[in-house]
């Protein structure tokens, strides 16, 4: 019996070690997975991605910081009912050339009469004054902008064109002609200057020319003869054609490979303006229609097939004559300014007048941004319009 009781006290203890071991080795096994709780300030969720601290490019003074664009409505045949001026800027005496960036950012505007032939660059957006560049002794007939954006080419009676690093106030390059020189642009592949002005005379003749120069070494590659001035110059889009002309009353089409005569297109006063519409089928000319005592009395617009060089339609009844024309970016209207600073538009589709504004001081000096989203005209006292498409629910 004792000895029984002994073996029961045995198994007893046995029993009791084999579960306190047990119990340690479950504890020994559970620590791995034990966590320290956060305190309740590091509770505040955090991103999973790698912060990496903001980078700054430094501005060079000298670079161009513009205000952020607003979204344009593109100005075109649906849209013209809402056209009006937005805001205007300007300096100076007199405005005769404005270009827009092909960005739509900033426009350059230039002019002058006996004083002040500075060419401004403004920042749409905003309506400040970024820059001046000063240079010309004399008018400032003409700017045009490179495709690329980077250069801007002006073109005055101190017979000179000028071509400039417009953000940096520089200039890249001055060429010298034998007399004033008013029309400018560079081919749609930006590889070709176009400047258009009076050349040496022959005897009682007066000679004009459209001198073309190679962009990236300013040679001169052709040469286009007119006569008396070329206040009108411009490239087919395709840049297959050069149509310029003006004071001889002569618009012609060369073929811009060799320089060939392909067409005359003949008016019954001077042209002072000319635009291909986007397609390319079609060569709209700036013109006067009717003349009393040698003053324009009445000023049109003449239509022509750019294939064959013959004449469409007149578009008349101007007050003055007609010293701006243009076509909207999808050809769907063309927009053309008389001296008196009339602007009129019109549908392609059968030239039907839809639009006129005669604004304020205004004078025949207009242009569309290359978007398609403004449009500039000038004032006789430096006073740039900008227009834009105003949707008033």
């Amino acid at each position: 019996m004792a000895e029984r009781e002994n073996m029961m006290k045995q198994c007893k203890w046995l029993i009791l070690f084999n579960t306190w071991l047990l119990i340690m080795l479950v504890l020994n096994g559970c620590t791995f997975s034990v966590e320290v709780l956060p305190t309740s300030s590091s509770l505040i969720p955090t991103s999973t991605h790698t912060s990496v601290p903001p980078t700054f490019t430094p501005v060079a003074p000298t670079s161009v910081v513009s205000f952020p664009t607003p979204t344009l409505i593109s100005i075109r045949l649906d849209t013209l009912s809402l056209l009006e001026i937005f805001t205007s800027f300007g300096e100076g005496e007199f405005t005769r050339s404005v270009a827009f960036t092909f960005d739509g950012k900033v426009l350059a505007s230039a002019g002058g009469n006996n004083e002040d032939f500075a060419i401004r660059l403004w920042d749409v957006a905003g309506g400040q004054s970024i820059l001046k560049l000063d240079g010309h002794t004399g008018i400032v007939w003409g700017l045009a902008f490179s495709p690329d954006g980077q250069m801007l080419a002006s073109v005055s009676s101190d017979a000179t064109a000028k071509i400039w690093d417009w953000r940096n106030g520089t200039l890249i390059q001055s060429l010298d002609f034998p007399a004033e020189v008013v029309s400018v642009s560079f081919s749609p592949d930006g590889r070709i200057l176009a400047v258009g002005g009076v050349d040496e005379p022959q005897g009682d003749i007066q000679n004009a020319a459209i001198w073309t120069f190679s962009v990236s070494s300013w040679q001169p590659l052709l040469k286009f003869p007119e006569y008396w001035n070329i206040e009108a110059m411009v490239y087919s889009p395709d840049g297959r054609w050069l149509i310029g002309g003006g004071t001889s009353r002569n618009v012609k089409v060369w073929r811009t490979g060799d320089g060939t005569s392909v067409f005359i297109l003949s008016h019954a006063h001077q042209v002072l303006d000319a635009a291909v519409s986007p397609d390319g089928s079609i060569v709209a000319t700036a013109t006067c229609q009717v003349t009393v005592n040698e003053e324009c009395t009445e000023g049109g617009v003449w239509l022509w097939n750019l294939s064959n060089g013959r004449l469409l339609n007149k578009l008349r009844g101007f007050p003055d004559v007609v010293e701006s024309v243009s076509f909207s970016v999808d050809g769907s209207s063309m927009i053309a300014a008389s001296r008196n600073g009339t602007m009129r538009v019109y549908a392609t589709s059968d030239f039907q007048q839809q639009f006129e504004a005669t604004p304020p001081g205004g004078n025949g000096i207009m242009t569309p941004s290359p978007d398609g989203g403004l449009l500039a005209t000038g004032g006789n006292n430096g006073v740039v319009h900008l227009w834009k498409v105003v949707y008033r629910p």
